[in-house]
């Protein structure tokens, strides 16, 4: 069924993606196979755009995901706290992506030691904090 972009309220859309993933796993010593498709809304032009140009969109969209917001959420649990205070969300947001940008330790072995410590955890940072004037 078609639609018009504003109606759905992106007027800017040009074109949606469809993506089938396949994702094999071992379990148990068994291979597992699962499939899934992704939809992506995207303001690009797909008359200027290559199937192999929008994966490789995709493909850079995932690594973001997989290189940022995994380890903010499996290893810090971002997404289970909830804060009142909307503010307070936006700090520790911005925090933890300081922290990660500025970690010289191994991602994993630093959120395992000081995963109920943030302050311990940026004192392995090597750049001195100067206050503010």
């Amino acid at each position: 069924m078609a639609v018009e972009a504003e109606t759905i309220g992106l007027p800017f859309a040009q074109a949606v993606i469809s993506v089938t993933r396949t994702c094999e796993k071992t379990c148990r010593g068994k291979l597992e196979t699962s499939m899934g498709v992704r939809y992506f809304v995207t303001s690009l032009d797909p008359q200027k755009h290559t199937p192999a140009q929008f994966a490789e969109y995709v493909r850079g969209h995932w690594g973001i995901e997989n290189k940022n917001h995994w380890k903010r959420d499996a290893q810090w649990r971002e997404d289970s706290p909830r804060f009142r205070n909307p503010k307070s969300a936006q700090v520790l947001a911005v925090l933890r992506g300081a922290l990660l940008a500025l970690c010289r330790e191994p991602s994993p072995t630093l959120f395992a030691r000081h995963r109920r410590s943030p302050a311990a955890a940026l004192r392995l940072i090597n750049f001195p904090l100067v206050p503010f004037k």
